[in-house]
């Protein structure tokens, strides 16, 4: 297995694995399967760029993509958006590894800290991300109900 920077060139392949990713994990993401469906080749070919600020990387095992991960720089911070595995190859450190990769990327961008949203009904991914040394940020005012959890890795925590 190995983790590589998704280019323009690979737009098909982010497509592909992104619309498979949303029909697997449909409330997992912030975006629907007709939605992204409906993108046109040329926004699939800007976002593979990361012209437009997002950076994908994907996971390739045997020449065929069974994970994605992307981030991207908004208003000063770094964010994890987008994190998928295939079923059938969780819980065999691919996960971890597609984490790894952007966390070196934000890193190499000159972010120290790095976000995410999470539900807070999905353990699987929940435990991954503290696994990867994500903890939970406590929001004064925030109510503890809330469906999202937001989780921050920081390099100053790291040994």
């Amino acid at each position: 297995m190995k983790i590589v920077p998704v280019t323009e060139n690979d737009w098909a392949s982010l497509k592909n694995i992104r619309l498979e990713s949303l029909r697997e994990s449909p409330d997992a993401f912030g975006i629907t399967y007709q939605e992204a469906k409906e993108v046109s080749e040329e926004k699939w070919r800007s976002i593979s760029s990361g012209e437009s600020g997002l950076k994908f990387f994907l996971a390739r095992s045997e020449n065929k993509n069974v994970g994605l991960v992307g981030g991207v720089q908004t208003a000063g911070e770094y964010e994890l958006v987008s994190m998928w595995v295939k079923p059938e190859k969780r819980n065999g450190g691919i996960g971890t590894s597609l984490i790894k990769e952007l966390l070196v990327h934000a890193k190499s961008e000159g972010f120290a800290a790095v976000i995410l949203s999470v539900s807070s009904k999905n353990k699987a991914a929940l435990n991954l991300y503290a696994k990867n040394g994500f903890k939970e940020f406590k929001e004064s005012g925030g109510s503890a109900g809330t469906e999202l959890k937001k989780m921050v890795w920081s390099s100053a925590s790291e040994p």
